[in-house]
């Protein structure tokens, strides 16, 4: 049956205890054929979206030129920003769905009508946009009809080999423009949330150095092991990485096999914090601070409510109490009322006004405010809801924003820069809560720094004149 709604109807009235091992196996392929056609119909509506003439207007076009040099947004960008609010994922993923629906449309359509009719699944369709989407179009077609006949008995992983290979064939002179332009993306991610007070971070290196780390790291710990280290292999290689990023030397291991908690390390001077050059070579480490929000009765052992640590998220409270007790290490406590979540004490004597305000700020918000985005507030700007400065002469007057709690709150350079050209408004209900208006007129209402979810408010926003950019 081809991938569609009467595909769907058979599999919801299948009785499953009914059915033998080998027929179940292949409701789960049917049902993943299904998922393949739903995927092509969002990546479609995303790529509509992108086209759509409310997002083409020329109010809109004139804003987003008004912008400085080097801070211009494509359509995309307003597109993904709606959609990335919609559906709660970062901006990547939604310019991630647009760039599929162009490509399904254009050079890959083959892909695309594969991808439709379920015989790939969506991760290997991404995998050759991602590899071919952006190539011109008699490269991406030629890729395209070497991988794609075989890509339903490849794996994933196996099907992005695929396209590198095939591209590598048929442009084989663009290979150096090719590495050039991804040697440029090279980065470390931030922390990724994991269960259990754990932590992901996902590493982007040219090819040859990625090998290197890897045959480093494996070499260190089989040498532990092979000197009696019971940890395992891959608990060594996480460990000998931490060691030499923060310069720490090898940590003794207990009988059971288990590493004690390392002690803090003092810098020449004798002032804990700053680890200086270890036995491997490494060099200082530059001084850092690291906020971890702690409700006041969690640290006095009166409750065991989870602390916060900036930048990734909720944390045990016996993880919280025993960085509280690291006096010695650059953790800084900030403790707050476990009723109201005000601040009591963030660690400093001799703040400023204003510096006092912007970190109330960010620990109130601990997130930006655009819908389901997580960069941590330190990283962010502190924008003023309601404009601080006048706007420009000629132009309609409007009420000034104050400089307060209830008019700033902390947004990424991108949800800033979108919200400063106009392409989105912002309100502050009441201090820390953020009513946004997106292009299309969706409405959220977030609270970033609780755990209260998203709300998609009904209905368009009321009309308003378009708006008039202040200086960024």
């Amino acid at each position: 049956m081809p991938a569609g709604a009467a595909l769907l109807a058979e599999l919801d009235a299948v009785d499953l205890d009914s059915l033998p091992s080998y027929e179940l196996s292949e409701v789960v392929v049917q049902a993943r054929r299904v998922s393949a056609h739903a995927h092509a119909i969002a990546t479609a509506a995303a790529a509509a979206l992108d086209r759509h003439p409310d997002l083409h207007h020329p109010d809109l076009r004139a804003v987003c030129r008004s912008l400085p040099a080097g801070t211009a947004f494509v359509h995309a960008d307003v597109a993904a920003a709606d959609l990335s609010a919609r559906l709660l994922v970062p901006p990547g993923e939604a310019k991630l769905l647009i760039r599929e629906g162009r490509a399904y449309a254009g050079p890959l359509a083959g892909t695309g009508a594969a991808l439709a009719d379920g015989r790939i699944e969506p991760a290997k369709a991404r995998a050759i946009v991602r590899g071919a989407g952006d190539e011109p179009a008699h490269v991406a077609a030629a890729v395209e009809a070497e991988v794609l006949p075989r890509s339903a008995g490849r794996s994933v992983a196996q099907v992005r080999t695929d396209v590198a290979r095939a591209l590598d064939r048929v442009d084989p002179d663009g290979a150096a423009d090719r590495h050039r332009t991804a040697r440029s993306c090279r980065a470390v991610s931030r922390p990724k949330v994991l269960q259990d007070g754990m932590a992901g971070m996902w590493a982007v290196l040219p090819a040859a150095e990625a090998v290197q780390v890897d045959t480093v790291l494996d070499a260190l710990a089989r040498r532990a092991r092979e000197a009696g280290d019971g940890r395992t292999l891959d608990q060594l290689r996480a460990d000998e990485l931490v060691d030499r990023v923060l310069g720490r030397s090898a940590q003794p291991v207990a009988p059971d096999g288990t590493v004690p908690a390392r002690p803090a390390v003092a810098d020449a001077g004798g002032a804990s914090g700053a680890p200086a050059a270890s036995g491997h070579g490494c060099p200082s480490i530059p001084r850092t601070v690291v906020h971890v929000t702690v409700p006041l009765t969690t640290l006095m052992g009166a409750g065991d409510e989870p602390a916060d640590l900036a930048g990734y998220g909720p944390i045990a409270a016996q993880q919280a109490r025993a960085l509280a007790l690291d006096l010695g290490s650059t953790w800084q406590r900030i403790v707050t009322d476990p009723l109201s979540g005000a601040v009591l004490d963030v660690g400093r004597t001799t703040y400023r006004p204003p510096a006092a305000l912007a970190d109330h700020v960010r620990h109130r918000d601990k997130y930006c405010s655009w819908p389901g985005c997580s960069v941590p507030a330190a990283r962010c700007d502190l924008d003023h809801t309601e404009e601080y400065d006048p706007p420009p002469e000629g132009a309609p007057p409007r009420p000034l924003g104050t400089t307060s709690d209830g008019n700033l709150g902390p947004q990424c350079r991108t949800h800033h820069r979108l919200k400063t050209a106009g392409v989105v408004r912002v309100r502050q209900r009441t201090a820390g809560e953020f009513i946004w208006h997106t292009a299309t007129g969706h409405s959220f209402r977030v609270r970033p720094g609780t755990e209260e979810p998203t709300l998609h408010l009904t209905g368009p926003p009321p009309p308003s004149p378009p708006p008039t950019p202040p200086p960024f």
